[in-house]
C-alpha cells in the first residue's frame, strides 16, 4: 500500500504542475487579450473621433463657402489668421485633435468644388481619416438666361440666338427658327407649336425639359452692404465709366469726375447706388436723367472683377456717360473686359462659327470659350455684374448736362427752346432733346440681373432697325422685356435689335464679387466618400 501511495503521489505533482502552468498561461493570455481589446477599442474611438474631425473640417469650409460662393478664390491677405490656415491646408486644431483642408475651384472640365478633410487626434496622429465631397450650388449664372416670366406675347422667332442653357420659371415661347445651342429648361410651360420644320434645327442640345422654379430674392439690398464697407454708396443718378483696373464715377450733379482703383478702394469689388425708386417704365425718355434717382449710366472696359448694382435701373450707354457733351461718336462696344475675349472654337471639321460658338463634339454640344491674349481656353479673370431692383436698359434717347441750380427752369437732360404759336401770339417752351444714342449694334460683357424688372431695349418700339445685342455672359429678370419688335411672317427685325446671348463658361464655377444667389436652393452634395490618405485621390 505505501508503494501505491508513493507511486499516486509522484503522478499528482507533475499534474498540477501542468495545470497550474496552463491557468498561469490561460491567465496570461486572457489578460493579454483584454489589453489588446482595450488598445483595440481606444484606437476605435481615435479613428471615429478623427472622422468628426475630418467631417467638421469639411464643414467649417462649407460655412465659409455659405458666406461667400467664390470663397475658394478669395485673396488669403483679407482673411483673418483662423481662416487663412483653412485656406492654406494647415493644421488646424480642433477639441482634442486636429484637421486639415484642401478646396479645389471648378474648372472648365469640373464643374463642382472638391473639399478634401483629413482628421486625426493629438493621442494617435498616425490614425487619419479622410474624406472627399463633391459640391455644387445652383447659380442663376449658370444659364446664359433666366426669367421668373416671359410675359404674354414674347416669342423666341428666327434670327434669335442663345448659346448656352436656357431657363424661364414661366411659359417659353418659341416661334419660326430660333436656335438654342445648349439646354432649354422651363418650370411652367411651352408654346412651341409655331415653328416651322425640324425642332431639332431649334433645340441643338435636345428637347427642352421641364424643372423646378430658381425662386427671386425680392432686392439687391445686400450688396448695399458689402459696398458700404468701403465706402462705395452714392446717392442718387451716377455715371459709371470703366477704365481699365480704374473706375470714373460722375455723381448727382457734380461737375468733377472722381477716379476710384479697383484693386485698392474697392476692395469688396461692389458700388452700390441709392436713391428714389420708380417701378414702372417711365413715361417720358427724360425723366431717367432725374438727379434723385437711384439710376446707373454705365460703359467702358473693365480690367478685374466688379459688381456694380442700382436701387432703381441700370443704363447701358455706347459712349462714356461721365463727358457729358453731346456724344460726337458711339462704339459697337457698350461694356467689354480688357483681358478676356470670347470666341467659338473650329471643330476638326474646320466647321463652327468663331463669333459665338461651335459643336463640341465630345461633349455633344455647341460651347464657347473664354480667351485670354487670343488664347483659346485660357482663364481671363475679368468679371462684371449688373444688378439693378428695377431694368436694365440698352440707352435709346437723351443725354446729360449739368444743372444750374440758381436757375429754378434748367434741367439735368439735354434740351432745347422752341417758338410755340397759338391764337394770341407765341411762347417759347422747353423741349427734351430726344437725340438718339444707341449704336447700330452693341457688344455688353456681363452678368446682368433685374431683380423685379426686365433687361431690354429703352423705348423698343421707336426709331429706326437696328443690328445686334451681343451679350457675353447671363441675363436674368424677373420679367422677360423687349429689344424690338418684328414681322411675324419673317420673322425679321422692324425696330430695335436682334438678340445674340452668348454664355460665359466660366460663369459655372467664377461669379461676379457677391452676386445674388436663388433663395431657395442650397450647396448641393453630388459625390462624398472616403478614402485610404495613403491612396490618390481620384478625380
Amino acid at each position: 500500500m505505501k508503494n501505491n501511495y508513493k507511486n499516486e503521489k509522484g503522478i499528482v505533482l507533475p499534474i498540477v504542475v501542468i495545470v497550474f502552468s496552463i491557468m498561469l498561461i490561460l491567465g496570461f493570455s486572457m489578460i493579454n487579450t483584454t489589453d489588446n481589446e482595450t488598445k483595440l477599442n481606444k484606437r476605435d474611438e481615435e479613428s471615429k473621433k478623427a472622422l468628426q474631425y475630418a467631417e467638421a473640417g469639411y464643414n467649417a469650409y462649407l460655412w465659409h463657402l455659405n458666406d461667400d460662393v467664390n470663397f475658394y478664390s478669395i485673396d488669403t491677405d483679407k482673411l483673418d489668421e483662423d481662416t487663412r490656415a483653412l485656406v492654406n491646408g494647415e493644421d488646424i486644431e480642433f477639441r482634442d485633435g486636429f484637421y486639415k483642408v484642401n478646396a479645389e475651384k471648378p474648372s472648365d472640365t469640373d464643374r463642382y468644388v472638391k473639399i478634401t478633410s483629413t482628421g486625426w487626434t493629438k493621442t494617435d496622429p498616425s490614425n487619419k481619416r479622410t474624406v472627399v465631397a463633391k459640391i455644387r450650388k445652383k447659380q442663376f449664372v449658370h444659364q446664359v438666361y433666366v426669367s421668373d416670366s416671359d410675359g404674354s406675347n414674347i416669342w423666341w422667332t428666327t434670327g434669335d440666338e442663345c448659346h448656352g442653357p436656357y431657363h424661364t420659371n414661366g411659359t417659353l415661347r418659341v416661334q419660326k427658327n430660333p436656335q438654342f445651342f445648349d439646354t432649354v429648361t422651363y418650370s411652367s410651360g411651352i408654346d412651341d407649336n409655331k415653328i416651322k420644320g425640324d425642332k431639332k434645327y431649334v433645340y441643338k442640345a435636345g428637347d427642352p425639359k421641364e424643372v423646378e422654379k430658381l425662386e427671386f430674392p425680392m432686392n439687391n439690398e445686400d450688396l448695399k452692404e458689402w459696398a458700404a464697407k468701403d465706402n462705395m454708396v452714392f446717392q442718387g443718378r451716377t455715371c459709371i465709366y470703366l477704365d481699365g483696373d480704374k473706375v470714373e464715377i460722375r455723381n448727382g450733379n457734380s461737375e468733377k469726375v472722381m477716379l476710384y482703383s479697383i484693386s485698392n478702394d474697392i476692395k469688396n469689388g461692389v458700388i452700390y447706388v441709392e436713391g428714389k425708386e420708380e417701378k414702372s417704365e417711365y413715361r417720358n425718355f427724360y425723366e431717367k436723367f432725374d438727379l434723385n434717382y437711384g439710376n446707373v449710366f454705365i460703359s467702358g472696359t473693365l480690367k478685374g472683377r466688379l459688381t456694380i448694382a442700382a436701387k432703381n435701373n441700370i443704363y447701358i450707354t455706347a459712349s462714356d456717360p461721365t463727358i457729358w457733351d453731346v456724344p460726337s461718336q458711339y462704339t459697337a462696344k457698350g461694356i467689354e473686359y480688357y483681358g478676356t475675349k470670347f470666341n467659338g472654337k473650329k471643330d476638326s471639321t474646320g466647321t463652327g462659327d468663331e463669333e459665338m460658338s461651335a459643336l463640341d463634339r465630345e461633349k455633344g454640344i455647341y460651347t464657347r470659350y473664354a480667351m485670354r491674349n487670343g488664347e483659346t481656353g485660357a482663364d481671363g479673370k475679368d468679371m462684371l455684374g449688373l444688378v439693378a431692383n428695377n431694368d436694365i436698359m440698352v440707352m435709346h434717347y437723351g443725354w446729360f448736362k449739368y444743372k444750374n441750380e440758381n436757375d429754378p427752369n434748367d434741367e439735368p437732360f439735354l434740351y432745347h427752346w422752341k417758338k410755340e404759336y397759338y391764337f394770341f401770339g407765341h411762347r417759347w417752351v422747353k423741349v427734351p432733346y430726344k437725340i438718339n444714342v444707341a449704336p447700330e449694334n452693341i457688344t455688353i460683357h456681363a452678368a446682368v440681373f433685374a431683380v423685379n424688372g426686365g433687361f431690354g431695349f429703352e423705348q423698343y418700339r421707336s426709331g429706326v432697325k437696328k443690328g445686334n445685342i451681343t451679350l457675353w455672359g447671363n441675363i436674368t429678370q424677373r420679367e422677360r422685356k423687349e429689344v424690338g419688335t418684328f414681322d411675324i411672317n419673317s420673322g425679321n427685325n422692324r425696330t430695335g435689335y436682334k438678340k445674340r446671348y452668348a454664355h460665359d463658361p466660366r460663369m459655372f464655377y467664377d461669379y461676379p464679387p457677391h452676386i445674388l444667389e436663388p433663395t431657395n436652393v442650397g450647396w448641393e452634395v453630388i459625390e462624398w466618400k472616403e478614402i485610404n490618405i495613403n491612396e490618390e485621390v481620384e478625380d
